[in-house]
C-alpha cells in the first residue's frame, strides 16, 4: 500500500496549487500575486534546450481508452539534455476524478483511470510533453471479446458483503443481505479490466483485489469509492488468488507460465515468482500461511497415456510451496487429470481436489469404460502427518452407489463442518457429501457454469457463483429451496450465451457423464491423446479463431462451425440439438477468439520485444515457418499429407499458440522449446540455440497485434461462381480506428480494402463499415465468368490499438448466366453407405429462403430420420452448374451426423415454359473422425405446391 508521502507527492495539483508555484518561482509568496519590477540590470543567459527523448508503448491508443483498464505512460530515455527528474505527472484530469500515478511496480509508470473523461499528463521541467488521453465508458456488451477466460476464484466475503467477478461481463458485483427475510441481493457494479477471474480479501487491506485475466493485471478496487483504483502487471491471465494470513503477500496462479507470482501488497509489486509446471490454476493457503497447494487444471493422466505423450517429469498434479523459502516442497502425483478447485479443512489436515480423471483409450460409448470420472479427492495435508501429500480417499460422483446421478465437471469445493459441499460446472447442480465418508446427502439444482462456493454466515448458508448464467445462487441451511441473484447483465449476444451453455451441457445416454467442454477445457486442448474411432488418435485441437481458419479439425473433417453446430452435439454427446442450439453452439464457436493481445512475455501492450521481432524475421525467413503458417492467419488452411505426426494434419493457427501446452496431432510436444524442435527437425532447419531461443521469444509473443482475424466473403471455401451482385466483406474482432481526425471510417477504410480485377487493376466501388465488419460494394455488378482478388492491405489500423501486420486476401470468379432458375421447394435424395449395413436412404427438403450478395439461401431439412435439423447455405448456379455450401448429414436414424461437402451437380431438367430447374444430379463427400466416403450420389427435384 502506498505511503501517505508517496500519495501526496502524486497527488494532482489544484488551479491554485499551479498558480502559486508559477508565482514562488517569479519570486512571490502568496497565490494571485503579482512579482515586483527588478530594476536592476540582467545579463544575458544561454539556456541549453531541455527534452527528453520519451518510447510510447505502440499498440495504445490514447484517444480511445477504455475504462477499467491502465494506460501505460512512456519511459523516458535519460541524456544530457533531459533533466535528472523529469518525471510524469497528472496535469489535469475530469471532474470527480480522484485516482493518482504509480510510479512502481512495473517498467512503465501506470495509471488507472476513474472516471471516462479527457486526461493530461505533464513530463515535469520538460515543455511540450504533454500526453492527452480520452477515456469512453463502454459498455460490457461493446467491451466483450470472447477470450473464454473464465472465472475460477469468482465469489469472496468482504466484511459482510459478497463480491463477485463477473468473467465475461468486466465488473465486480457487490451484494449483502437486506431483501425479504434477510435475503441477499445486489449493491452495485464496478467496473474493472477485462475477464475478471478472482476476487480476494482479507483484514486489514483497504481494497479488494481482482485478478483481471484478459488485462495480465491485479487490480485494486477502493469500496469506498466503489472504484478500480489501480492495476498491477503480474504475468499472463492470474487466475486463482491466495492473500497470506498477516495480508502483507498476495500468491497469483499465472497457467500459462507455469508460475505462481508473489506479490508484496504494501509496495504493490512483483517480489518473486516460483516456477512450478503445466497449467497452475487453483490454490489453497494453509491455515497458518507457511504451505501454498497449487494444482494442474490440465495435468493428464500419464498412466492411461499410449502416445508416449508424457516424460517422467510431467506427471505433476500437486505442487506444495514453502512460503518462507518460495521453494517447492513436494511434487504430488497420481490424483487427477484435470484438477479444477482446492480447498482445505478448517484444521487444515486435509485437502481436497474437485476434479476430473480420464481413460482415453477405449471408445466413449463402451459401457464398461470410464473416460470420465468426475471426482473428489482428499489429501493428507500436514507436513508432520505421516500421509502427508498422499491419496487418503476419493470417491466418483456420478457412479457412486449412493449418488443421485452424474455430476459433471466438479469446478468447486468448500469444507464447512462435516459438510463437502462440490459444485458442477457442467451438471449445474451443487451435491452435499458427508465429509469423512463422501456419501452424498442431497443435491441442489443451480445455474450453469457452477464454481466457486463460499459459506456466506454461520449459519452455513452457501453461495453458488454461477459464471455461466451471471447469478449467484443461494443455498439456505435449512433446506429451503434455493434462489438465484443476477450479477450483472449479460454482455454474450442471446446466441453466444446459449452456444456456450451447449458447448459445457452434458450429453445423452452414453454420454450423459461428460459434455464437449469435457476435453476442450476453457475451449482449448486438455493434454491428453483420445480414442476418437478405429485408428484415430489425436490431442485435442483447441478452438480458436474458426471462421477464419475452415475448415475444422485436424484433418479438416468439418467444413464450418454452422455444420459443426449440429454434428457436434449430435455426434459427440448423443443431444441432437434444436436448431436454436445448433445456431448458438455456431455462433459460440464462431466467437471464440483465443489468446489476448499481451502475453506473459510481450512488452506491456502486447507488443513484441527485441527477441521477438529477431525471431519473427527467422520465423519468415531462415526457419521458412512462413511457408505452411502464412501471417497474418499464420495458417496456410492446407491439408499437409505427411505432417509432424506422420500423418495427414490440417495446418493450425500459430496465433496464441503459447497457451494450448501440448502440440501436434499425437502431442508429442509439451512446451513451446519441445514444439520448436519437432518443427525444426521437420523441416531439415538448423538453427544456432541463440536463434533457436529467438524464435521461441516470436512464438511466446505470437498474438493478433492489432484485431483478431475473422471470417471473410467469398473465401476459399465459397470463392467458385460467386454471383455478380456480391459484395466481399472482411470481419476484425475490433472496429477500425477512425480517432486520429475528422476522416469518417469509410474513408479511412477505402485505403485499405481494395477489389481488383484480375489483370484489369481496381474496381470501381465504395466501402461501408460496420463496427469489425468492411464490405466492398461495386460500383455496378462484376462481370461473368471473371476472377477477382478481394485484399484487405496491411497497415489497417484499429480503434484498441495497433494495425493488421500482414494482407488478407481471397479469390473468386464470377459464375457464368445460369441455364434456369431454382424452384423455391426442392428435394434431395441421397442414399449414405453405412458401415457394415444396408445404406441409409436419406431425404431433405431444399427451400430457397432468400438472396445474399453472391448467392442464394436455402434452408434444409430433413425429411426422414425426423431430426430437428434447419440449417441455412448458399447455393448457386454456374451455367448448369450445381453448387451448393457444405451441410450437416444425419447419417443414423439417432440423429449423428456427419459432414457433407464437395456438393457439385449438374442439372439434367428444366422446365421449357417456366425455366425453372427441374432435376439436378451430382455428387458429395461424406466426412467423420476416420471416416471419407467421396463420391456419393445425390438427385433434386422440384417440388409442386401440394408436395
Amino acid at each position: 500500500m502506498r505511503s501517505p508521502a508517496f500519495l501526496a507527492r502524486l497527488r494532482v495539483p489544484s488551479p491554485l496549487d499551479r498558480l502559486a508555484l508559477g508565482c514562488a518561482a517569479l519570486g512571490c509568496a502568496a497565490p494571485g500575486c503579482v512579482a515586483e519590477e527588478n530594476t536592476r540590470p540582467v545579463d544575458p543567459v544561454e539556456v541549453a534546450p531541455v527534452s527528453c527523448t520519451i518510447a510510447p508503448l505502440p499498440l495504445q491508443n490514447p484517444r480511445a481508452h477504455t475504462l477499467g483498464e491502465t494506460f501505460y505512460l512512456p519511459r523516458i530515455e535519460r541524456s544530457d539534455s533531459c533533466p535528472a527528474d523529469a518525471a510524469w505527472e497528472l496535469a489535469s484530469a475530469p471532474p470527480g476524478s480522484e485516482n493518482v500515478l504509480y510510479e512502481e511496480g512495473a517498467p512503465e509508470v501506470r495509471f488507472t483511470p476513474d472516471v471516462a473523461g479527457e486526461y493530461t499528463f505533464r513530463l515535469r521541467r520538460v515543455p511540450g510533453a504533454d500526453i492527452s488521453l480520452r477515456v469512453v465508458d463502454l459498455p460490457p456488451a461493446e467491451r466483450f471479446r470472447n477470450h473464454y477466460l473464465t472465472p475460477l476464484y469468482g465469489a469472496a466475503r468482504v466484511g459482510d458483503e459478497l463480491w463477485t467477478a463477473n468473467g465475461a461481463s468486466p465488473t465486480v458485483t457487490r451484494l449483502a443481505r437486506g431483501g425479504k427475510n434477510g435475503a441477499w441481493t445486489k449493491q452495485g457494479e464496478i467496473t474493472v479490466g477485462s475477464w475478471p477471474a478472482a476476487v480476494a480479501h482479507r483484514d486489514p487491506l483497504p481494497y479488494v483485489v481482482v485478478a483481471q485475466r484478459g488485462s495480465d493485471t491485479i487490480g485494486f478496487i477502493d469500496p469506498d469509492r466503489g472504484v478500480l483504483e489501480d492495476a498491477l502487471w503480474v504475468g499472463d491471465e492470474p487466475t486463482g488468488l491466495a492473500i497470506a494470513p498477516d495480508a502483507d503477500r498476495l500468491y497469483v496462479s499465472l497457467p500459462t507460465m507455469g508460475q505462481v507470482a508473489v506479490v508484496d501488497l504494501e509496495r504493490r509489486e512483483v517480489e518473486g515468482r516460483i516456477a512450478l509446471g503445466f497449467d497452475p490454476r487453483a490454490v489453497a493457503l494453509s491455515p497458518d500461511g507457511t504451505r501454498l497447494f497449487v494444482a494442474s487444471y490440465r495435468s493428464g493422466n500419464p498412466e492411461k497415456d499410449l502416445n508416449g505423450t508424457y516424460g517422467l517429469a510431467d506427471d505433476q498434479d500437486l505442487w506444495i510451496v514453502n512460503t518462507v523459502t518460495l521453494e517447492v516442497e513436494k511434487r504430488v502425483s497420481g490424483v487427477s487429470s484435470s484438477l479444477r478447485a482446492l480447498a482445505l479443512s478448517e484444521d487444515g489436515a486435509e485437502l481436497y481436489v474437485a476434479g476430473t480423471d480420464g481413460d482415453p483409450v477405449p471408445s466413449q460409448a463402451d459401457a464398461e469404460a470410464k473416460p470420465f470420472v468426475h471426482e473428489v479427492v482428499a489429501l493428507g495435508a500436514d507436513p508432520g502427518a505421516p500421509r502427508h501429500g498422499r491419496v487418503l480417499r476419493r470417491v466418483d460422483l456420478t457412479r457412486d452407489p449412493g449418488s443421485a446421478g452424474p455430476v459433471v465437471a466438479p469446478a468447486g469445493v468448500l469444507a464447512a463442518g462435516d459438510t463437502l459441499w462440490v459444485a458442477a460446472e457442467s451438471s449445474g447442480v451443487v451435491v452435499a457429501l458427508d465429509r469423512s465418508t463422501f456419501a452424498e446427502k442431497a443435491r441442489y439444482e443451480v445455474g450453469p457454469g457452477a464454481r466457486q462456493l463460499v459459506q456466506l454466515d454461520d449459519a452455513g448458508t452457501i453461495g453458488v457463483h454461477c459464471f455461466q448464467s451471471l447469478e449467484l445462487w443461494v443455498i439456505p441451511p435449512d433446506g429451503g429451496a434455493p434462489y438465484a441473484v443476477a450479477l450483472a447483465d449479460d454482455p454474450r449476444p442471446a446466441a453466444v450465451a446459449l452456444g456456450e451453455r451447449v458447448f459445457t451441457r452434458p450429453g445423452q445416454s452414453y454420454a450423459d457423464n461428460h459434455s464437449c467442454s469435457s476435453c476442450h477445457v476453457e475451449a482449448q486442448n486438455e493434454g491428453m491423446v483420445w480414442n476418437f474411432g478405429p485408428g484415430v488418435d489425436a490431442n485435442i485441437r483447441p478452438l480458436q479463431l474458426l471462421d477464419a481458419t475452415t475448415p475444422i479439425g485436424w484433418d479438416g473433417y468439418v467444413t464450418s462451425a454452422e455444420n459443426f453446430g449440429y454434428q457436434g452435439p449430435s455426434s459427440i454427446v448423443a443431444r441432437p440439438p434444436s436448431p436454436e442450439e445448433a445456431e448458438g453452439l455456431a455462433a459460440f464457436l464462431s466467437s471464440l477468439l483465443g489468446a489476448p493481445r499481451a502475453t506473459g512475455y510481450t512488452r506491456l501492450d502486447g507488443s513484441y520485444t527485441d527477441a521477438a521481432l529477431r525471431g519473427k524475421a527467422l520465423f519468415e525467413g531462415k526457419a521458412t515457418c512462413a511457408g505452411c503458417h502464412v501471417p497474418p492467419l499464420y495458417t496456410s488452411r492446407a491439408l499437409v499429407e505427411v505432417g509432424k505426426s506422420g500423418v495427414p494434419a490440417d495446418v493450425p493457427t500459430l496465433l496464441g499458440a503459447y497457451r494450448h501446452g501440448v502440440y501436434f496431432v499425437k502431442g508429442q510436444a509439451r512446451g513451446l522449446e519441445a514444439a520448436a524442435d519437432v518443427a525444426l527437425d521437420y523441416t531439415g532447419v538448423d538453427l544456432s540455440p541463440d536463434e533457436r531461443a529467438d524464435l521461441v521469444a516470436f512464438l511466446r509473443e505470437l498474438t493478433p497485434k492489432g484485431a483478431a482475424p475473422l471470417a471473410m466473403w467469398p473465401d476459399i471455401d465459397s470463392g467458385e461462381a460467386v454471383y455478380p451482385d456480391v459484395t466481399p466483406w472482411v470481419t476484425f474482432s475490433e472496429p477500425l480506428d477512425d480517432t486520429a481526425g475528422d476522416r469518417p471510417a469509410a474513408e479511412i477504410a477505402r485505403e485499405f480494402v481494395v477489389l481488383e480485377r484480375d489483370g484489369e487493376g481496381r474496381v470501381d466501388g465504395t466501402v461501408e463499415v460496420d463496427g469489425g465488419t468492411l464490405r466492398f460494394v461495386p460500383a455496378k455488378p462484376l462481370v461473368p465468368s471473371a476472377a477477382y482478388v478481394f485484399r484487405v492491405l496491411e497497415g489497417l489500423p484499429f480503434r484498441s490499438g495497433g494495425a493488421l501486420e500482414a494482407e488478407r486476401r481471397a479469390s473468386f470468379t464470377v459464375a457464368r448466366p445460369a441455364t434456369g432458375a431454382l424452384p423455391a421447394r426442392m428435394k434431395m435424395a441421397v442414399e449414405v453407405p453405412s458401415q457394415g449395413g444396408e445404406p441409409l436412404a436419406l431425404e431433405k427438403e431444399l427451400e430457397v429462403v432468400g438472396e445474399i450478395p453472391g448467392a442464394l439461401t436455402v434452408r434444409i431439412v430433413p425429411l426422414t430420420f425426423g431430426t430437428q435439423q434447419r440449417q441455412e447455405v448458399w447455393a448457386r448456379l454456374d451455367g448448369d452448374t450445381f453448387l451448393m455450401e457444405g451441410f450437416a448429414m444425419p447419417v443414423s436414424p439417432r440423429g449423428a451426423a456427419g459432414d457433407a461437402g464437395g456438393v457439385r451437380g449438374k442439372v439434367t431438367g428444366v422446365d421449357p415454359e417456366t425455366g425453372a430447374v427441374t432435376r439436378i444430379e451430382g455428387t458429395l463427400s461424406l466426412r467423420a473422425p476416420g471416416r471419407t466416403v467421396p463420391e456419393i450420389p445425390f438427385a433434386i427435384t422440384a417440388l409442386s405446391e401440394g408436395q
